[in-house]
């Protein structure tokens, strides 16, 4: 009997029937391609297991002044650092608010699919929907910045093992996020609970937020029917992403200091942790797709397993949906909560 090579290419494709599938790999599991054949990805570790018994909503790892490594980690209520032996070190606000642990669902009208549920019958008057809470965590030089979503205060934190983080002095309160740029300026994003307001300090003058003569402190409304939703750096530019589309930030120097751009529509943001900065640009899951910013224009992805993931994924908690960058083999990785969980799973 004659053996026939069977010549499979790369890749899961999901998408459609499993007729649409015919001579391709349609699912797998921790696997991964190199080189056009198909590899294990190895495992993980766990860091350590006693930092909070809830999920972390936020991390970032940079270097102190005293030349070691830290991760900082934030939970709805919590925010610690983790030194490169995996000693943990509480450094909660004292001022922080206690945030959501799990998304609330909008039950009331409008709140739900079109034609569920009953004719006449009336609909719950409670429940206002609230995306769950995360983390926006940068670095000022050796110093962490970070700014809860419930809290919606600036707050930094200087390394001292004996202090918590404290609020930033004359910052913008009720934030969405926050983002420090290249230039060495903190953008507050949603500052001052508008939305579509972005609020930024003077350089290197992180205490200074009153635009003056004398300073190159500022904000700007965003022209978007979008809530702003995270920032990213991106090569001499800074990427500004809603709920709706994407807006570049270029420094420009007083008396403007930035200039704005919107870039792509159609393009808004799943989640506040659903998007990372690669090289000279970034990917982020939307509401229905992927989307990637090449340094000058933003496009959807071909996505072989679209239909997959967007219906498996339990939209009343995509707020929960975050992304990574693994650098050692150029991937971005998606985790998120599939229709059966409220966790990613």
């Amino acid at each position: 009997m004659t053996l026939l090579a069977l010549e499979v290419p790369a890749g899961i494709y999901n998408h459609g029937t499993e007729l649409d599938s015919a001579g391709r790999w349609r699912d797998g599991n921790f696997i991964r391609w190199q080189n056009g054949s198909v590899r294990p990805i190895g495992g993980w570790i766990l860091r350590k297991s006693s930092v909070s018994t809830t999920a972390p909503r936020g991390m970032t790892a940079y270097t102190d002044q005293f030349d070691e490594p830290r991760i900082a980690v934030g939970t709805h209520n919590k925010l610690y650092s983790l030194n490169q032996g995996s000693a943990i070190t509480d450094i909660t606000p004292a001022s922080l608010t206690t945030g959501i642990v799990d998304a609330q669902v909008n039950e009331g009208f409008g709140g739900s699919s079109f034609g569920l549920g009953y004719f006449g019958t009336p609909r719950s008057t409670t429940g206002v929907p609230e995306q769950v809470t995360t983390w926006s965590l940068d670095n000022f030089g050796q110093y962490l910045i970070a700014c809860s979503s419930s809290d919606g205060k600036i707050y930094q934190w200087q390394n001292d093992l004996a202090a918590n983080a404290v609020q930033l002095a004359n910052a913008p309160v009720d934030n969405n996020a926050i983002l420090v740029t290249d230039e060495r300026f903190i953008f507050a994003l949603g500052a001052g609970g508008n939305p579509q307001k972005i609020a930024w300090c003077d350089r290197e003058g992180i205490t200074t937020w009153s635009p003056a003569t004398t300073n190159q402190a500022g904000d700007i409304e965003l022209q978007t029917t979008g809530e702003i939703m995270a920032g990213l750096r991106v090569k001499d530019r800074a990427l500004i992403l809603t709920t709706r589309d994407a807006h570049s930030a270029t420094y420009a120097g007083p008396p403007f200091v930035y200039s704005f751009d919107r870039i792509g529509t159609a393009c808004g943001l799943v989640s506040r942790q659903a998007a990372v900065a690669v090289s000279d640009g970034a990917f982020w899951m939307g509401t229905a797709g992927f989307f990637q910013y090449d340094g000058s224009s933003v496009k959807e992805m071909s996505c072989e397993v679209l239909d997959y993931v967007f219906t498996d994924l339990n939209n009343a908690q995509r707020s929960k949906v975050c992304a990574i960058h693994n650098a050692q083999f150029g991937e971005v990785w998606w985790f998120y909560p599939s229709a059966s969980s409220i966790e990613n799973d």
